[in-house]
């Protein structure tokens, strides 16, 4: 609520409901996507598939709807998740540096209120490692 709504509520920050207004940084994240996909460079990675675990960190237009309660306001979580899903399942990738870059192009062409993304990508079952060892990649990008 603005200042002027504020004022005619009789909002003076010491009720309620009532807080001033204030501004600050909102992040948006959505951790532990689990994704099973053909990405890999070795044949048998592209034919058996691979397990991942992304998660997505956003900075952008959000601070509104803490005041707001409107998704409107934001960006819907489940629709990053849907994109994120989309692009493993458009794509066959090699490596985890590009998938991670795909997602992070794919979220920031289609959601204007984002205007920076970080992406990690975890590959859960890389090839030659032994059963316990994961690799990972962290990919930034902003808004042109």
């Amino acid at each position: 609520m603005d200042a002027a709504a504020r004022s005619k509520r009789g909002c003076d920050g010491t009720k309620p409901g009532c807080a001033p207004s204030r501004s600050g940084d909102v992040v948006l994240a959505v951790r532990g996507i689990e994704l099973q996909g053909p990405h890999g460079v070795y044949p048998q990675e592209q034919e058996a598939g691979n397990r991942f675990s992304v998660d997505v960190e956003m900075r952008g237009l959000f601070a509104q709807a803490v005041e707001t309660d409107e998704l409107s306001d934001t960006v819907d979580y489940d629709a990053v998740v849907q994109r994120v899903c989309e692009v493993n399942r458009r794509r066959t990738f090699h490596l985890i540096e590009s998938f991670a870059g795909a997602i992070a192009d794919e979220l920031l062409d289609r959601f204007e209120r984002i205007s920076e993304v970080r992406i990690q990508v975890r590959k859960l079952s890389a090839a030659n490692l032994g059963p316990n060892a994961w690799t990972m990649v962290e990919l930034s990008r902003r808004r042109a």
